[in-house]
């Protein structure tokens, strides 16, 4: 008979209220749709495999700026796009932090590294794959880098706060 895994009610519950808000966040936004267009003309320029190019483009506005200050005529245009750009590459970053964490934290059978981090890869890409679908978001193979990155760090936190509480005993 298999032992049952006893889960922390809280932590149960924050996972579930992390998973409505990125839900929300994800999905609740206006739909990028082009007026005009077929439905799988609207899939195809919602989506970008270039590896990098999105990344690239952000961290050239941020590293960059007189030169775009100059180029857009407007310290003001250039303050917006910088915080577009800042929003973008550490909010999908830090949005998958706690999912990397929770993986293993509520369920035992994903503590080894390759297994949490194989869950996560596929809960990004499903998430990539709805957005593209639903065209609510953009479907960014960068995101899914950065996504990732998130998912990673999460999990080398949930192992470093074990490794210190284990330490403190």
């Amino acid at each position: 008979m298999k032992k049952e895994q006893k889960r922390n009610p809280v932590a149960a519950m924050a996972f579930l209220c992390y998973a409505a808000l990125m839900i929300f966040l994800l999905f609740a936004e206006d739909r990028v749709a082009s007026d005009g267009l077929p439905y799988w003309e609207q899939v195809k320029h919602n989506c970008s495999f270039k590896f990098f190019h999105t990344i690239g483009n952000y961290w050239d506005v941020l590293t960059r700026p007189e030169y775009y200050i100059t180029k857009w005529e407007a310290y003001g245009v250039y303050r917006f796009q910088a915080r577009v750009a800042l929003i973008n590459l550490l909010g999908n970053v830090v949005m998958f932090v706690p999912l990397g964490a929770f993986l293993p934290m509520l369920w035992q059978k994903l503590q080894k590294a390759w297994k949490a981090i194989l869950v996560g890869l596929l809960t990004v890409v499903l998430v990539e794959l709805c957005q593209l679908l639903t065209l609510r978001g953009k479907c960014d193979v960068d995101d899914l880098l950065l996504n990732m990155a998130g998912v990673i760090l999460g999990y080398g936190l949930w192992r470093l706060i074990g490794y210190c509480r284990r330490k403190r005993k």
